[in-house]
């Protein structure tokens, strides 16, 4: 007799001994388990072998990644494939799904993968210099081009942020991380900078129509926040080199570049109203309201520090005046629009 037709003639001893009310129908079927009849379930061993072997297969791949994998040609290749990938989806939804703005946004992730990109080979064939403030210069100009290549104004934007990102790293990297922005000169060549971006918006508006266009404003927004940024750096710290900062000795050149910061504003404001130019007006009020401030806390305040609650009333005051004022124009705006 075989091993099944053994344990089924156990079953039948059990189900006698059920029938006798010797046992219950639980304890017989607890002690049958012990007995199988049923045929060997192949499905079963396959199911079984075939979950082992994919994690057994995993875990040698894993293993073997680990041993002799190079990550960095597999971070460059996930890098450069979301690049492109990117690129590739942008084009499709501005073609075939009329989905411009997302396109937009797809293709300014796909500048920041190329600038990752380039990040991770300058890692990976580093040559030492730890001149990393270069990347973002190299990176600035990629962006730059691919703007203009793609007509977008939001990696247009990413690029000027980096140029001027870069413009500070690399004067901390020149002085030994002694100086960044306000250092070796650089308000003053960020004032001569912001100027010849006004002068590339200005191109832009004579010469460029169509698709290009629209990089006329970032550019006028650009020039003015640099032109306002390097001249009101100037006016709290005077002129000075390396990363030598003095200030209780550059009165006359603080108030020469207030003054020269309120001219600019002053001429602002009277070619925005003379031309009509609404965006060189909101600049001119703002940064002229900001020099006013500035003024007063330097060549007013600070002088007497024991009437600081003159000062701070003062202060609050003229604010509550000026959003007052500004709050009613608005509404005179509205109601003549209606």
């Amino acid at each position: 007799m075989n091993q099944r037709n053994l344990n089924r003639a156990v079953h039948n001893e059990l189900d006698d001994l059920v029938a006798q009310k010797i046992i219950d129908a639980v304890q017989a079927k607890q002690i049958k388990l012990r007995y199988p009849t049923e045929a060997w379930n192949m499905l079963a061993l396959v199911r079984s072998f075939t979950v082992l072997g994919v994690l057994t297969c995993v875990a040698g791949i894993l293993i073997l990644l680990r041993e002799h994998m190079n990550w960095w040609l597999l971070g460059e290749a996930a890098l450069a494939g979301t690049f492109v990938g990117g690129l590739a989806l942008a084009y499709w939804l501005k073609t075939h799904r009329n989905m411009p703005i997302l396109a937009e946004a797809l293709e300014l992730a796909s500048g920041m993968a190329l600038q990752g990109l380039s990040i991770v080979l300058a890692l990976h064939h580093s040559s030492g210099s730890k001149n990393w403030p270069v990347l973002l210069g190299v990176d600035a100009a990629l962006l730059l081009a691919l703007a203009y290549a793609l007509a977008n104004r939001l990696l247009l934007w990413y690029s000027l942020a980096l140029f001027f990102f870069f413009c500070g790293a690399e004067t901390g990297y020149i002085s030994g991380w002694g100086a960044y922005y306000l250092g070796m000169t650089y308000p003053a060549r960020f004032l001569a900078i912001g100027a010849g971006v006004l002068c590339l918006a200005w191109a832009h508006v004579e010469f460029l129509r169509g698709r290009l266009a629209p990089f006329a404003r970032v550019y006028f927004h650009y020039g003015l926040l640099l032109i306002n940024l390097s001249l009101w750096f100037l006016s709290v710290f005077g002129y000075y080199e390396n990363h030598d900062v003095r200030w209780d000795d550059t009165e006359g050149e603080r108030l020469a570049f207030s003054i020269l910061w309120a001219a600019v504003a002053g001429g602002s404001v009277w070619a925005s109203l003379h031309f009509n130019l609404q965006l060189l007006r909101g600049y001119a009020y703002t940064f002229l309201i900001i020099n006013l401030y500035t003024f007063y806390f330097q060549f007013l305040a600070s002088k007497s520090p024991s009437l600081w609650f003159v000062h701070l009333l003062l202060v609050g005051g003229s604010l509550l005046g000026l959003g007052i004022y500004v709050d009613g124009r608005r509404k005179k705006g509205t109601a003549q629009a209606e």
